[in-house]
């Protein structure tokens, strides 16, 4: 009698393992594919990231190299006390070509939403040409002078122009050319107060 229930008991666990042996195997097959998927997208999440974040790094390495090769080797140096005296801020800037921009009454912005982002690299057919400040004393008629110097050529290419007609007084100013009158290449942006340079910004234009 025992040696037929351990037969029995033995034919169960053989009919059992045959009945339920592709499924197992078909939910190993499914996990398998699963992780190979769940794999597969993570691979291609990782490369998209991977990307994205070497065109950005690109970019900023790209700018920042125009402003720090500039920066060590400017054609002359600035005076930071008669800047300090006369700004808090001032900077070069785009905006896409079409935008409306500049000052209205009471040293207000037209569209605050439109400011232009500081750059030192400008594309002709695609940017303005801004440059964006805040004057904290009134600047005299006539005591306004920019210039523009070409560091390839060594030269300048727009000599020192008085550039307000009017006195400047405290608060925020700002100017956009569009088009960009200058022609490929690099060059200094320079500012001057009473004959006085007081801002040297590198930048390129391509």
């Amino acid at each position: 009698m025992k040696k037929k229930s351990i037969y029995k008991i033995s034919g169960i666990l053989v009919l059992l393992v045959f009945m339920l042996g592709p499924a197992l195997t078909g939910c190993t097959a499914q996990n398998k594919t699963a992780g190979q998927a769940t794999t597969t997208q993570d691979e291609t999440t990782t490369a998209a990231e991977t990307t994205a974040a070497v065109t950005t790094a690109t970019t900023v390495a790209e700018t920042t190299a125009v402003e720090t090769q500039a920066t060590e080797q400017l054609s002359e140096q600035p005076n930071k006390a008669k800047y300090d005296e006369y700004f808090t801020d001032f900077y070069l800037g785009k905006l896409p070509r079409g935008t409306q921009f500049g000052p209205g009454l009471g040293g207000k912005w037209f569209d605050p939403g439109n400011m232009p982002v500081k750059t030192a690299v400008f594309i002709a057919s695609e940017d303005e040409f801004c440059f964006v400040g805040t004057v904290i004393k009134g600047i005299p008629s006539g005591s306004f002078y920019v210039g523009i110097y070409d560091t390839v050529a060594k030269k300048d290419s727009i000599p020192k122009t008085t550039f307000l007609p009017v006195d400047l007084n405290a608060g925020d100013f700002g100017n956009a050319d569009d088009p960009i009158i200058f022609p490929t290449g690099k060059y200094e942006y320079k500012l001057y107060i009473d004959d006085v340079l007081v801002v040297v910004i590198p930048f390129e234009v391509r």
